[in-house]
C-alpha cells in the first residue's frame, strides 16, 4: 500500500505511477507482514489507470513485469501475466533460469516460474480470475458503474450459494474457518475514470452483497462527516463495526437478509449513481454527508430486522468459528 499511495502522490498519469513503483521497489524492495492477526507475506500486483490509458504490474522481490492494458483485465491472488508482458525488469528471467524454474529465456512464463503453488491454490486465485475475467467479457465495452459492484458482488453461478456452504472461490468473499477460508472481503471500491468525470464508490464496510456503496473522493472533499474510522475491536460510533456487526447477524439466514436488503440498497445506489454521473456540477461536502447519512441508514433499518428472522443450521464448525470471532472482538 505504500508503494501505492507514494504513485498517487508523485504522479500525474497512470505511465508516470508505473514508472514510480518499478522505480521504488527496484531501490527499496517489498516484504514485511501482510497480515493482521497472523503471519503473511506475499508479492504485489497493481492495476494502474488513469483516463486515457491502464497497464498492469506485478512483482516479485525487486523484479517486476508490465503490460499495457487494451481491454479489460482483473487480478485477484495469482500471477496474471504470463508470456504477454511488454517489458521485464533485468534478472526476472535470468534468476528464473538459476533456480530451474524454466530452462531458456524462450521458455520463461511469468506465472508459471514465480507462483507459489500451494499458496495460489489456497487462495483460489485461478478460480476468482477466472470468474472475473467471464463476468467483464460479458460487457466488454458496455460497462458501466452498476456492473462494476455487481461483479464485486458476485457469488458465483449457485443460486443457492450460502457463506457457510459455498465454495471460497468467490468474488465477494466470506471467511468461514481457520484453514482455507480465513479472509473475507474487508472493503469495495470503485474508480470511474475517463473522459466524461472522475467517480468513486465505497462501501466504507466489509462484504458488498449486503453493504451498499456510496460516493467518497470528489475535489475538496473528504470522507462522510459521519463516517468514524474503527480499530481492531468493536465501537459502536464505527459504521465499519456496525456494519460488520449486522453482517455476523446476517449469517444466522443469510439468504433471507440479503433478499431484504438488496432491493433498497439497488434502488439508492441507482438513483445516485444516475444523479452523480448525469450532474453538471461536481460532487460537494454536503451531497457526500447526505448519500452517506442515507446508505448508513439503510443498514440500520436492515439491521433492526434480523433479530426477527429464524435461525438455520449453519454447522458445527462455521458457527464456533464466528463466535470465537465475535468474542475476540466483543461483538454480543
Amino acid at each position: 500500500m505504500d508503494l501505492v499511495r507514494l504513485a498517487l502522490e508523485r504522479s500525474q498519469t497512470a505511465k508516470q505511477a508505473l514508472e514510480v513503483i518499478i522505480a521504488l521497489l527496484e531501490k527499496h524492495g517489498q516484504g514485511g507482514n501482510c497480515g493482521y492477526r497472523f503471519k503473511l507475506k506475499y508479492m504485489n500486483s497493481f492495476l494502474i489507470a488513469d483516463k486515457k490509458e491502464a497497464y498492469v504490474l506485478e512483482t516479485v522481490k525487486t523484479w517486476w513485469a508490465w503490460k499495457k492494458i487494451k481491454d479489460a483485465w482483473s487480478i485477484s491472488n495469482i500471477i496474471s501475466l504470463q508470456k504477454d508482458y511488454d517489458s521485464c525488469s533485468e534478472g526476472l528471467i535470468d534468476n528464473a533460469i538459476k533456480k530451474g524454474y524454466c530452462k531458456k529465456r524462450e521458455d520463461f512464463n511469468f506465472r508459471k516460474c514465480y507462483s507459489a503453488k500451494f499458496m495460489t491454490w489456497a487462495a483460489k486465485g485461478a478460480e476468482r480470475e477466472k470468474r472475473t475475467r467471464a463476468l467483464l467479457s460479458q460487457r466488454k465495452k458496455r460497462l458501466a458503474t452498476r456492473d462494476f459492484i455487481n461483479i464485486l458482488r458476485d457469488h458465483g453461478e449457485n443460486s443457492q450459494w450460502t457463506p457457510n456452504r459455498g465454495p471460497g472461490a468467490t468474488v465477494c468473499l466470506h471467511a468461514a474457518d481457520k484453514l482455507f477460508r480465513r479472509t473475507q472481503t474487508v472493503c469495495s471500491l470503485i474508480a470511474k475514470t475517463g473522459e466524461g468525470g472522475q467517480f468513486f464508490y465505497a462501501t466504507g464496510a466489509s462484504n458488498p452483497c449486503i453493504s451498499p456503496f456510496f460516493p467518497v473522493f470528489s475535489p475538496d472533499t473528504t470522507v462522510p462527516d459521519e463516517y468514524s474510522e474503527g480499530s481492531e475491536n468493536y465501537n459502536s460510533k464505527s459504521y465499519w463495526w456496525e456494519s460488520e456487526r449486522f453482517h455476523r447477524k446476517a449469517l444466522l439466514n443469510f439468504n433471507s437478509a440479503q433478499v431484504e436488503i438488496q432491493p433498497l440498497i439497488i434502488n439508492y445506489e441507482e438513483e445516485i449513481i444516475s444523479s452523480i454521473e448525469n450532474s453538471l456540477s461536481t460532487l460537494n461536502q454536503k451531497q457526500i454527508n447526505e448519500y452517506f447519512i442515507r446508505a448508513r441508514a439503510i443498514v440500520k433499518n436492515w439491521g433492526s430486522k434480523l433479530d426477527h428472522f429464524p435461525s438455520v443450521n449453519l454447522g458445527w464448525g462455521f458457527s464456533h468459528y464466528w463466535r470465537g470471532y465475535n468474542k475476540r472482538n466483543g461483538i454480543i
